[in-house]
């Protein structure tokens, strides 16, 4: 009788691993999408929301200043420092601009069948729907969907 638990827990234990990896691998998929320029390999061969995906980023695209490249710099957690090269030069300061870049942040994942989930994500205050599936040992984006109604924090 107790070989018949411990098996059962151990058999439990496996599917929780699968899950979990499983898990990773869909949160690093939509965190792909944070990456510039988007690898393409991370959309199913037919994916039919490309122009609304590119139409959400590109309406909430961060103006990001161009800096100077003569002068010292000096990077820190907070910003960028940039002293001109010039005598009595000035400094220019610019602010941690990664930290406030428009990000996809995966809120929950839900496995609908063993190849097929669901994600809820964020970008920009607004939910996100993706459908993910799998190919071979791939978590692909099958489908995206904007929730206009829902407006997260």
């Amino acid at each position: 009788m107790k070989i018949v638990l411990y098996l059962a827990i151990l058999a439990t234990s496996a599917v929780w691993a699968e899950e979990a990896a499983d898990r990773a691998a869909i949160e690093a998929t939509v965190a792909a999408l944070n990456t510039s320029p988007t690898p393409s390999n991370i959309f199913i061969a037919d994916f039919p929301n490309a122009t609304e995906l590119q139409r959400v980023r590109q309406e909430t695209s961060p103006v990001i200043p161009r800096r100077p490249s003569d002068g010292a710099v000096i990077h820190t957690e907070a910003g960028t420092l940039v002293i001109s090269r010039a005598p009595m030069g000035e400094a220019t300061w610019y602010a941690n601009l990664t930290t406030g870049l428009r990000r996809f942040v995966t809120r929950s994942v839900t496995f609908v069948a063993s190849d097929a989930a669901v994600v809820v994500a964020t970008y920009e205050g607004q939910s996100v729907l993706f459908v993910m599936k799998r190919e071979g040992s791939d978590w692909r984006i099958a489908s995206f969907r904007v929730l206009p109604e829902a407006r997260t924090r």
